[in-house]
């Protein structure tokens, strides 16, 4: 089994360079506050990760952690407090197809009963929140998950096992985590034993955003809608300080935002959609936060206005059909609206940093 070390690199004022090796922190220390440090930082398992059960009850036993990924595709997690083994390989190929054979609506139930503990937010409709999150594309929520084992280490029969299958397109991962100290601060280094490949090739998440963009782009072309979708979309792009994501249907915006919980997790903002049942124009949707965000600028501008439909008790709180003859006379009241989002966020954000423990 491979071990890993870390150095600090230090150099006196008029002395020699020097490593100085930090002391890794005793196993059984690291496994207590592994589970929980993950569930609470998630993007140390993964940019855009999203975590949405943890100790879920399911035939094969509890599966430790569940999570979305910035692709909105199922990503399940076996944690071992300890050495990886084969053991963990086989049950984590368990947990994996037995998500796989189940039905969405079955999913979404394992989900919203599991939810609201341990760390993990609350979900009253797990289908809706991620039709918000991700432009009610569920492609890739349908596909199988994706697997990654994450342990103190791993033994060369799992990491030869976890390779071949990731050779053969399996979408399976393996991460290491080892801790370390130096005076009273603690360091966490991860290391990816294995990635994911498809014929030899590592995946990224760039292909699948690549992708969802060419169809994107099609689609609203076959629609006649391509410039103007660029166009509208650019309004909120030059701006927009947050997560960006090109779906088949729609473009995404996010920003951060805190769960009930507390927990930071990105949250869908603003959609913009092409309208397939009627070509020739777009859908500029805003879900509630987005609304509450703007304020009043939501109400002054938008209510009674043709073309507009302001509902603040739906999941979207505020739909704008745009097309090429309107576009030129929403062009400063979209770029307004925006403006307002951003700042009623930044207002939300304060307010987040000025409640959190000192």
């Amino acid at each position: 089994m491979k071990t890993t070390g870390l150095w600090t690199v230090q150099k006196a004022t008029d002395g020699p360079i020097a490593a100085v090796r930090l002391g890794e922190v005793n196993s059984s220390d690291t496994e207590e506050l592994l589970e929980d440090l993950l569930v609470a930082s998630p993007e140390l398992l993964g940019e855009g990760l999203s975590i949405i059960g943890r100790q879920l009850q399911t035939a094969g036993g509890p599966l430790d952690l569940l999570g979305v990924d910035e692709e909105g595709r199922l990503v399940v997690f076996e944690l071992k407090r300890g050495v990886l083994t084969r053991d963990a390989v086989a049950q984590i190929l368990d947990y994996a197809s037995e998500l796989a054979n189940r039905e969405l609506s079955e999913v979404a139930h394992l989900v919203e009963e599991n939810s609201g503990r341990l760390g993990v937010e609350r979900f009253e409709d797990f289908l809706d929140w991620y039709d918000s999150e991700y432009g009610n594309d569920r492609d890739a929520l349908e596909r199988p998950p994706r697997m990654v084992l994450v342990g103190l280490g791993v033994d060369d029969r799992a990491r030869r096992i976890v390779e071949y299958l990731a050779k053969s397109s399996v979408p399976i991962e393996l991460l290491t985590f080892h801790a370390f100290s130096a005076g009273d601060g603690l360091f966490l280094a991860r290391q990816v034993e294995v990635a994911a490949t498809t014929g030899g090739s590592t995946v990224t998440h760039t292909k699948t955003k690549e992708g969802n963009q060419r169809i994107l782009t099609e689609t609203a072309k076959s629609l006649g809608v391509r410039e103007l979708l660029e166009e509208t979309a650019g309004l909120v792009k030059t701006r927009w300080p947050g997560y960006q994501w090109p779906g088949k249907t729609a473009y995404t915006f996010s920003l951060n935002e805190r769960t009930a919980e507390g927990k930071p997790s990105f949250r869908s903002y603003i959609v913009i959609y092409v309208n397939e049942k009627e070509p020739g124009s777009l859908l500029f949707q805003l879900p509630p936060r987005a609304v509450e965000a703007a304020g009043e600028v939501v109400r002054k501008a938008w209510e009674g206005r043709p073309g507009a439909q302001l509902d603040k008790s739906a999941s979207v709180a505020l739909e704008v059909k745009v097309t090429s003859k309107n576009v030129p006379e929403l062009r400063e009241p979209l770029v307004h609206l925006v403006d307002a989002i951003l700042e009623g966020w930044k207002q939300k954000s304060k307010s987040w940093q000025t409640s959190e423990p000192g």
